[in-house]
């Protein structure tokens, strides 16, 4: 239902420091997605720049955005997908941007 995609790493003397990454739910049709920064807590990361590799970071993410069991981005993305499936029961439908309407484009 989660999938965590690191898209910049950052680092200082060989360790890796922070991470910008990608967090994208599905939950059937619907799909939500955020993006972020995440500075690691100091003993997170355990091993040399050179051997980590992806599933680490997502790892090390999970740990350490997590607080009593509740992650709150992963909280955050189920919220926005119980509001969609809410909006395909209530017949709520996507409209164009009303100033924009009768707007002449080519």
């Amino acid at each position: 239902m989660f999938k965590w995609t690191p898209l910049e790493l950052f680092a200082s003397d060989n360790l890796l420091v922070a991470v910008r990454y990608s967090i994208v739910a599905q939950d059937g049709e619907h799909i939500v997605e955020s993006q972020g920064n995440h500075t690691f807590l100091t003993d997170t990361v355990n091993k040399n720049l050179a051997d980590i590799v992806e599933s680490d970071i997502v790892q090390w993410l999970e740990k350490d955005t997590t607080i009593d069991g509740v992650n709150p981005i992963k909280s955050n993305l189920e919220e926005q997908l119980m509001k969609l499936k809410l909006a395909d029961t209530l017949a709520i439908t996507k409209v164009d941007f009303p100033w924009l309407v009768g707007t002449f484009t080519i």
